[in-house]
């Protein structure tokens, strides 16, 4: 099940853009869906920050969690601000901006130099977006509440995967992370950066596969 968050695809957007609020729509899909049962809920980046949001509002819903690409550390102030004044350009500029405020930290250097097909997706992802959607997202991960105080109590089984070469959230993080989280798995992907699913896919699934397949 791949929820369409909002502002995104066909969603519409949230009247106050929050994470937290990303997590109840996430329940209210798996309710229409008659998911009743605990589920493994993953996310990569923002997805990961809303994974958090879910296990935080709703534990007895989560069988495992996969958090891929993402941090438990709330925005630093100067990372919040730098989201603001994001917002801001695409107000005035579009989505443009982003081409040369994010596209060069998605990914590694290795795919940015040796995979033109893959950088003109995600560039071609990054065009189709709603300016909207992209900046209620900037405001909801600004305003993120911190889940670190939730990595201790985080009993069920979780994987951590980050990419080696990943610039918007270096892999120290994520091993800081798994430290954190009794008995997390995690594993560093060579050659890719925070689009690690996306860089290095065949990796990425064989990895989650088996994964699923130890907790299902």
């Amino acid at each position: 099940i791949a929820p369409d968050l909002p502002g995104f695809g066909g969603s519409p957007r949230q009247p106050t853009p929050s994470i937290e609020g990303m997590a109840k729509i996430v329940a209210g899909l798996l309710d229409q869906l008659n998911v009743t049962q605990p589920a493994i809920v993953a996310g990569v980046s923002m997805g990961g920050y809303v994974a958090f949001e879910f296990i935080r509002q709703f534990p007895q819903r989560v069988k495992a969690l996969g958090l891929f690409s993402t941090r438990a550390a709330a925005d630093s102030p100067e990372a919040s601000a730098g989201r603001m004044k994001l917002i801001d350009k695409i107000r005035i500029q579009g989505l443009d901006v982003l081409m040369t405020a994010t596209l060069p930290k998605l990914v590694g250097r290795t795919t940015a130099a040796s995979k033109p097909a893959l950088m003109a997706e995600v560039e071609q992802m990054i065009r189709a977006a709603s300016p909207d959607g992209v900046i209620d997202a900037l405001r909801a991960m600004a305003e993120r509440r911190d889940s670190q105080p939730l990595l201790p109590g985080i009993r069920c089984p979780v994987l951590i995967i980050a990419g080696e070469e990943d610039a918007l959230i270096p892999a120290q993080e994520s091993r800081a992370m798994a430290q954190a989280i009794p008995g997390a798995r995690l594993e560093i992907i060579p050659q890719a950066g925070h689009l690690v699913n996306l860089e290095q896919p065949e990796a990425f699934q064989r990895l989650v596969a088996s994964w699923i397949e130890r907790v299902s």
